[in-house]
């Protein structure tokens, strides 16, 4: 007989399936592994035995359908993407561009993430449903709850429950194999002992780290618990976007520089190299083929010494704030203003600036229909 979980969830896929006759769901089920990629991407082994390539594209900063079609031809097979079209995600063009895409999806580890103000074990349930439908799959390989907290700004409703809500919602949807692994962003030592007293532990946290925070201590727990320690903000995009650098401070730090000069690569490849080779799971996003390439693949034609390894782990907590890069929040930029705008039209618009030095779209957000936005 039939418990009522799995009568629930198999009600659940059959009713799904109505909404796409056009677009059927593609199954991972005879896939046990993800298949290693045409290149020489690190991987890393799951408490549960699935394989994770530990260099994914990261779906934020404007990622749309066509930059995951050209990641995906390029040879990546780990997608991550989140339900928070404010932060810049489109979790349904990645959906629609694995679809079209040549590679079996049992290829392709497909990660999401769900928004904070769905924490609640009805409202989780409600965003994973959610989905599955947009990227059009039978089950999702990792789903993170993204914050384990609304705060001001972040959320446009009061949660209904708890990440600990939450947490209940997607043990059940792993045990009826229609998510392989869950785990949560942005964990400190409290979050992480709440997590170990879960039922089902956590198989993957992200964290923010980068050479000039290295999150030790976290990455130690996570390697004596056995659970994989991903990375956000890795190439240093934080420091400007979020913490007022004037520059990026990774990608133009002398001695990281220096080292990719000696291995004919640039700064990005470097750091990828190393934090991979520590264990730890990067999502460079880019919009740029080229750069997309490189992350992918300049980043693994070298091997770093155990010289320059020690040089790069050194960097932890080292980054001074020189007069020209310190975070200025009260001082406008040249040229800069700060624009305020109500989208008056009949459907959502997003908004983009674009880094300087990469090249990169930046997303600001989506602006609604009647809402307003400010830059």
């Amino acid at each position: 007989m039939l418990s009522p979980l799995t009568v629930y969830f198999g009600a659940f896929v059959f009713m799904v399936a109505q909404y796409h006759p056009v677009f059927p769901r593609i199954s991972s089920s005879t896939k046990k592994e993800v298949q290693s990629s045409p290149n020489k991407v690190p991987t890393s082994t799951l408490r549960n035995d699935d394989i994770i390539p530990l260099v994914g594209l990261g779906c934020a900063s404007g990622v749309r359908k066509s930059h995951v079609a050209s990641a995906l031809e390029l040879g990546y097979r780990f997608i991550d993407t989140a339900q928070s079209y404010s932060w810049g995600y489109h979790e349904d063009e990645v959906g629609d561009a694995i679809f079209e895409s040549n590679v079996d999806r049992g290829e392709i580890y497909l990660q999401t993430k769900i928004h904070p103000e769905d924490l609640g074990y009805e409202a989780t349930r409600r965003a994973v449903e959610t989905s599955l439908t947009r990227l059009k799959v039978t089950s999702i390989d990792s789903v993170l709850i993204h914050k384990p907290r609304c705060w001001e700004g972040a959320c446009q409703k009061v949660p209904e429950g708890t990440w600990q809500d939450s947490w209940m919602a997607l043990e059940e949807f792993y045990d009826a194999k229609l998510v392989k692994s869950i785990g949560i962003c942005d964990v400190d030592d409290v979050l992480f002992n709440q997590l170990l007293e879960q039922r089902i532990k956590p198989h993957i946290i992200q964290n923010w780290m980068d050479p000039f925070h290295q999150d030790t201590n976290m990455r130690d727990r996570c390697k004596k618990e056995n659970v994989q320690y991903q990375a956000y903000s890795t190439l240093g995009s934080q420091r400007v976007n979020h913490q007022g650098h004037e520059v990026n401070p990774v990608l133009n730090d002398n001695q990281i520089i220096d080292i990719a000069r000696s291995h004919s690569v640039d700064a990005a490849s470097v750091v990828i190299n190393w934090a991979t080779k520590r264990g730890v799971s990067v999502l460079p996003a880019s919009t740029k083929k080229d750069r997309q390439k490189s992350n992918l693949e300049a980043s693994y034609s070298f091997d770093l010494t155990e010289a320059e390894m020690k040089v790069l782990d050194s960097l932890d907590g080292t980054l001074v704030k020189h007069k020209s890069n310190a975070a200025k929040p009260e001082k406008k930029k040249p040229g800069t203003i700060n624009v305020m705008f109500k989208n008056e039209g009949t459907s959502a618009i997003t908004t983009y600036w674009v880094e300087q030095e990469t090249g990169d779209e930046v997303s600001v957000g989506d602006t609604g229909n009647g809402e307003s936005s400010s830059l």
